[in-house]
């Protein structure tokens, strides 16, 4: 297991390992489910990309009420808009990832 100061460490200014893996293990998870659904689907993958990506902005807000807490108490740490902009780019981008592939590579339904 990960020490206490493992998960203290930060990965970005001010979010750290254990935040993250406690939001984005789980997104990753889906994420990649999702990704070999895409591969072997027949039928179009643009309904559940947007109920997923409505599940990560649900999933977003706790997320963006510590990550302003965190600002609030430590406010030396990166700027909470840029911190939960990103938080929330980086996971609709897991999600997205597998319907972009899907139009490059020409895969019928979209």
């Amino acid at each position: 297991m990960l020490s206490p100061e493992a998960l203290d460490s930060e990965v970005v200014s001010g979010i750290s390992v254990g935040f993250a893996l406690i939001f984005y293990a789980p997104l990753a998870v889906i994420a990649t489910l999702f990704f070999v659904y895409s591969v072997f689907s027949r039928r179009s993958v643009l309904r559940p990309a947007k109920v997923l990506s409505i599940l990560w902005l649900v999933a977003c807000v706790p997320a963006s009420l510590l990550i302003l807490m965190g600002y609030a108490f430590n406010s030396n740490k990166l700027s909470p808009l840029v911190a939960i902009s990103l938080w929330v780019s980086i996971g609709l981008a897991m999600l997205w990832l597998p319907v972009g592939l899907r139009v490059v590579l020409r895969l019928k339904p979209m």
